[in-house]
């Protein structure tokens, strides 16, 4: 689960390094397990270098649920 999201970040840092924007956003995610097993985690990441809409859509697109896992992601 976090090698899909650190993997998925780094596609993200590199497509927008490719790109010309202008503020540094923070993408905060809380991983819940709904079967109780974990207990709730969250991590925050940057978004270099983005327009705000941009940023919003990279960081949502992260959120993600896999069986009991649900990952929650929103721009700060």
């Amino acid at each position: 689960m976090r090698r899909l999201t650190i993997l998925a970040f780094c596609l993200i840092a590199i497509s927008l390094g490719f790109s010309s924007c202008e503020k540094e956003y923070t993408c905060t995610c809380i991983t819940t397990d709904t079967s109780g097993m974990y207990e709730t985690s969250k991590s925050s990441k940057p978004i270099p270098s983005a327009k705000k809409s941009d940023a919003e859509d990279i960081c949502s697109s992260t959120s993600t649920t896999i069986d009991t896992l649900e990952t929650v992601c929103s721009l700060e």
